[in-house]
């Protein structure tokens, strides 16, 4: 493994060589990996490390850590993923059952998935998906996105008429969005 120091802070990382065009970063249990291509410069790769490096720390510190309802935890021998699939259907179904009645739309299906990118998503034959990572954000959070993904029943894109919808069943949305993107930041 080789290192860099970022403000003193010591990241080791391993370079796997690939036939690709982009350098990439994926931070494991061991640590960072950098997929790269042979031809490369070393240097080049050691630059986006430490331009990356914020984030890298962050994640390297969080591996401790979960979240449950908002709050951080001290990872023991829990085992977080068994606990999100276990946790997340528990606190989102009750608000997709309440939202469903109160806003007459009903999903043809409900599942869960781990996404490393989406919280949840309405198909054209309106099954929602929701991560299953929902667990990790409070309970508010957790409500507003419901909501969103069944208005996506009714407005299958996002314009004013589906804002309309979801202001109406949680008017201060935007506040809420807001408060995601801070806690995204966590992550």
């Amino acid at each position: 493994m080789d290192k860099v120091f970022f403000n003193g802070v010591e990241i080791k990382y391993k370079i796997i060589k690939k036939p690709i065009k982009h350098i990439y970063l994926r931070i494991t249990e061991s640590g960072v990996e950098v997929s790269a291509n042979r031809f490369i410069p070393q240097k080049t790769i050691e630059n986006f490390i430490l331009k990356n490096a914020p984030h890298i720390i962050r994640k390297l510190q969080n591996r401790d850590y979960y979240f449950y309802l908002g709050k951080k935890y001290i990872k023991n021998a829990t085992d977080v993923k068994e606990l999100y699939i276990q946790k997340t259907p528990e606190i989102v179904l009750p608000f997709v059952y309440d939202y469903s009645n109160k806003m007459n739309l009903h999903p043809s299906r409900v599942s869960f998935r781990f996404n490393k990118t989406r919280w949840g998503s309405c198909s054209a034959k309106n099954s929602i998906v929701f991560n299953y990572y929902l667990a990790k954000l409070p309970l508010d959070i957790i409500e507003y996105i419901v909501v969103h993904e069944l208005a996506h029943i009714k407005h299958k894109n996002h314009q004013k008429e589906f804002w309309a919808l979801v202001e109406e069943y949680i008017p201060d949305y935007k506040k809420r969005i807001k408060r995601l993107r801070e806690i995204e930041k966590e992550f």
